[in-house]
């Protein structure tokens, strides 16, 4: 089971508040007392500056789990022209099960929100401090991109697709993480 990204800390500081420990009273300098000001909204206002993602455009896919031969099964997802231009330099893009040209037969479902793949270029790494607990680690260089998927003819689960973006030449170059489809009740 994974982690939440603060577990730990958040542990930490549940039991400090259950024991009344006043958290000025602790040095400075400790991550859980970066951490208490940064959960309590006392840190300082961090920026992120994320790139431009490009204008909209709609791709289509067929959810997993469904017939690939039922209609409704192909939807029409939107997207943005900076992942679908990275999308469209990688080698082996067929085996996202992503429709970029013949968009007729698929439909609109706001309810659907299609399985996705985070692709992280390895980039070099570098020395980097949190804004959250004051910790050193190595921040990765290179350039995320978040890409839908679906079945594809020789696919029909999430559980496959991944494990065949994990055996497959795009894996030596990115770091990969997914998250299945959701049918959402709006």
């Amino acid at each position: 089971m994974a982690r939440d990204r603060f577990s730990e800390l958040d542990r930490i500081y549940e039991t400090l508040k259950q024991a009344k420990v006043d958290i000025d009273t602790l040095p400075q300098n400790l991550e859980i007392t970066r951490y208490a000001k940064w959960k309590e909204g006392d840190a300082p206002e961090r920026t992120i500056q994320r790139p431009s993602l490009g204008a909209s455009v709609d791709v289509g896919v067929i959810a997993f789990g469904l017939p690939d031969t039922d209609d409704a099964s192909k939807i029409q997802v939107d997207w943005n022209t900076r992942a679908l231009n990275f999308f469209n330099g990688l080698a082996n893009n067929s085996l996202f099960g992503i429709e970029t040209a013949s968009l007729a037969t698929y439909n609109e479902n706001p309810s659907f929100v299609p399985a996705k793949v985070a692709l992280t270029v390895r980039g070099s790494k570098i020395p980097a401090t949190s804004d959250i607990t004051g910790a050193k680690y190595q921040k990765n260089q290179g350039a995320s991109y978040t890409i839908p998927i679906g079945q594809t003819t020789a696919v029909k689960h999430f559980q496959e697709a991944v494990q065949g973006l994990l055996s497959s030449a795009i894996a030596t170059g990115h770091f990969i993480s997914a998250s299945p489809e959701e049918w959402r009740r709006d």
